[in-house]
């Protein structure tokens, strides 16, 4: 990106304290590699606009040519808002921007949904080594246009050469529609002493529908242990496993199935939230295989994890 973004605000009064009127042109002017534009004199106009009649503010785009892009170069500007005379109060305050180019993203970036992460690969191409560069990804919800950065990395690519980065946007919600951008910055030291941030190269927005299809991890660990022995106790079979770290987990489903039958039965309608389950329909003599599924909030199902084996004495 060779743009910078000019804002200002226009004068309400004159210098004696009388409406501002009787507007007339505004000059912005520039000075590269200057620390400061002494007086309006010395004002190189790289534009004149006609002053906004009824407006509060105004703004420009100005672009900065390749000879002034070094890792080091930067511009001053300050603008000048005349009458229908030509007579101003003066330059406004000034303000130092960095001009120096920036890496350079190729194409769109490609996004893939997994089960925790929103991944985006974007394609760059490494510029100017001496700045110091960052890559991020920046999300937006419909209801909520303002951009937030869920993901950065420092840009470390090998000068002039192209090379994927990832990016991981582990913060999203899932069933939402999220509008991503990727944004190259740099930071760069001013004459005055202060560090500047500013936004480089930056991909079109692009859309992600977060519909979740991934089923979560399958449990491990399943054990089972017959319980009862004791006179008075009712016996039952304690199923205990691995629980499962998945942030959208529901619960589980225990399964059951006899040692001469194929196919298990589900024995809870609804899943359980800890990772056990006592099963106190048993007979004496049988042998029981337990498997367990784990489901998310929207029902996605894993398969069953191994079976424990448990015999019921006679």
């Amino acid at each position: 990106m060779n743009e910078i973004a000019l804002t200002w605000t226009i004068p309400t009064e004159t210098t004696d304290g009388a409406a501002f009127g009787h507007r007339g042109q505004t000059k912005i002017c520039r000075a590269i590699d200057q620390p400061s534009i002494k007086q309006a004199s010395q004002c190189n106009a790289i534009a004149t606009l006609a002053t906004p009649r009824n407006e509060k503010s105004a703004n420009a785009l100005t672009y900065v040519t390749p000879e002034n892009a070094g890792a080091n170069d930067y511009a001053t500007y300050a603008v000048e808002v005349e009458n229908d005379r030509g007579r101003s109060a003066g330059l406004s305050n000034q303000v130092q921007v960095p001009t120096a180019v920036v890496s350079t993203l190729n194409g769109t970036p490609a996004p893939q949904l997994t089960g925790d992460a929103v991944l985006v690969t974007a394609n760059i191409t490494a510029r100017n080594e001496a700045l110091q560069q960052t890559v991020q990804l920046r999300r937006s919800e419909k209801d909520a246009p303002q951009e937030s950065v869920v993901a950065r990395r420092p840009l470390q690519s090998p000068h002039d050469q192209a090379a994927n980065v990832e990016l991981r946007d582990e913060t999203f919600s899932w069933e939402k529609k999220y509008s991503y951008r990727v944004v190259i910055t740099a930071s760069a030291r001013m004459p005055d002493g202060n560090t500047v941030e500013f936004d480089g190269s930056a991909s079109v927005p692009f859309e992600v529908v977060t519909h979740d299809v991934f089923p979560p991890a399958v449990p491990t660990g399943v054990q089972a242990v017959f319980s009862g022995q004791f006179a008075g106790q009712q016996p039952s079979i304690d199923l205990t496993w691995n629980p499962d770290l998945d942030r959208d987990q529901a619960g589980y489903f225990v399964y059951r199935r006899l040692a001469s039958e194929q196919t298990p039965t589900k024995l809870n309608s609804q899943p359980v939230s800890p990772p056990a389950y006592t099963d106190k329909a048993i007979q004496p003599g049988n042998t029981y295989l337990y498997s367990v599924s784990a489901v998310d909030e929207r029902g996605n199902e894993s398969k069953r994890s191994e079976e424990a084996s448990e015999s019921v004495p006679k």
